[in-house]
């Protein structure tokens, strides 16, 4: 199980790195798999969890009751417009939780699965321009799901500014997404 694991990071590494680009939001709490600033700021980029490398199976999980709120912190550090999407998974892999990398045209909707909560970007005064910010921390509740056994929180930021055209007139959803994890064992 673990070399599948190595061999499936290796393969998201492969094709999710097309160029260098620095995390925008990092969760603060709970504890992510992995902090958003590892491997010179490239780590949020490697879906579905910004963990890449980390074996998901023995990482340390928070144990909270399922179905309960948990207070969710997130440290929004360079703005852009768009939103931020949580959802969870019961794989460990995050296979039913790997974002989509196209949409036909711009009017189709980027799905997502196993969502909690879907909220606007964190902009200071309103302004999503993508910038630099400090002291741009989101706290919200989420509402677990009514499940237990191990979980993955993932929480993803979708940049809207960032989507690409192709020739055929489909759109590249490469480049929007930044991904973090936070591993829950929820209980009754």
């Amino acid at each position: 199980m673990k070399m599948l694991n190595k061999i499936l990071w290796t393969v998201a590494l492969i094709f999710t790195f097309t160029a260098t680009a620095q995390a925008h939001i990092d969760l603060v709490s709970p504890k992510p798999l992995m902090g958003g600033h590892g491997m010179d700021d490239t780590t949020l980029k490697v879906a579905p969890f910004g963990a890449p490398g980390v074996d998901v199976e023995e990482a340390d999980a928070l144990t909270v009751k399922a179905g309960s709120e948990l207070e969710l912190v997130i440290d929004g550090y360079v703005t852009h417009p768009g939103y931020i999407v949580v959802s969870y998974t019961t794989d460990l892999y995050g296979q039913d939780v790997m974002p989509i990398r196209s949409i036909p045209d711009y009017n189709t909707p980027i799905p997502h699965k196993n969502i909690l909560m879907k909220i606007a970007s964190p902009c200071p005064e309103g302004n999503c321009k993508p910038r630099r910010v400090k002291d741009n921390v989101l706290k919200t509740k989420v509402k677990l799901p009514d499940v237990t056994g191990d979980i993955i929180l993932v929480v993803r930021q979708v940049m809207t500014d960032k989507f690409d055209n192709q020739p055929d007139g489909s759109i590249s959803l490469k480049r929007i997404y930044y991904h973090q994890g936070a591993k829950l064992k929820l209980v009754r």
